[in-house]
C-alpha cells in the first residue's frame, strides 16, 4: 500500500522574502542596532497571539516593525495578505516607523511602503504599487523608503 504525504503548496510561500530580509538586517545589526525576528503564530501552532510584524528593529535612530510580503503578481498585493495593517498602524502612531516589504516573485524585484501609504490607497480588493519603485535588492528598497534608520 502506498501513502501520500499531503503537501501544501502555500505553506513555504514567502520563505524567501523573509530570509532576504533577515539575512539584511543581520548585516545591518551591531553594536547600536538590533533586529528580532519575531514569533510566526502559524509555526508555534497558533497558541500565541500573532504578532505585529515579522521583524522589529531598534537603533539611535529610530524603531519600528517590519513586515515581509511575498506575491506572484508584478505590481499588485492583495489586501487579505496584511491583516495586521491596524497594529502596523498604531505602532507608527506611537513614534515607529513601519514598513511593508514586497517580494515581486515573477520581476525578482523588491518594493517598501509605510504602512500609512496602504491606508490611503487601493482600491477593493488589493493595492497597486505600481508607482512604488522597484529595487533588485532589500538594501535598495529600504534605503529608498524615506526612513531615516535604513539610509
Amino acid at each position: 500500500m502506498v501513502t501520500f504525504k499531503k503537501t501544501n503548496t502555500h505553506a513555504n510561500r514567502g520563505t524567501l522574502a523573509e530570509k532576504a530580509v533577515a539575512k539584511f538586517l543581520a548585516d545591518w545589526s551591531g553594536p547600536t542596532r538590533e533586529a528580532n525576528r519575531l514569533v510566526d503564530s502559524k509555526a508555534a501552532g497558533r497558541i500565541i497571539k500573532a504578532a505585529a510584524a515579522d521583524f522589529e528593529f531598534f537603533c539611535p535612530e529610530g524603531h519600528g516593525l517590519i513586515e515581509v510580503k511575498q506575491t506572484e503578481h508584478e505590481f499588485r498585493l492583495s489586501r487579505d495578505k496584511v491583516p495586521q495593517l491596524p497594529r502596523l498602524r498604531k505602532r507608527a502612531n506611537c513614534g515607529g516607523e513601519s514598513l511593508v516589504v514586497v517580494y515581486h516573485s515573477v520581476l525578482g524585484a523588491w518594493r517598501v511602503v509605510h504602512s500609512h501609504y496602504l491606508e490611503s490607497t487601493g482600491d477593493k480588493g488589493s493595492w497597486n504599487l505600481s508607482s512604488v519603485p522597484c529595487f533588485n535588492t532589500v538594501q535598495g528598497a529600504l534605503g529608498y523608503a524615506n526612513c531615516k534608520v535604513f539610509p
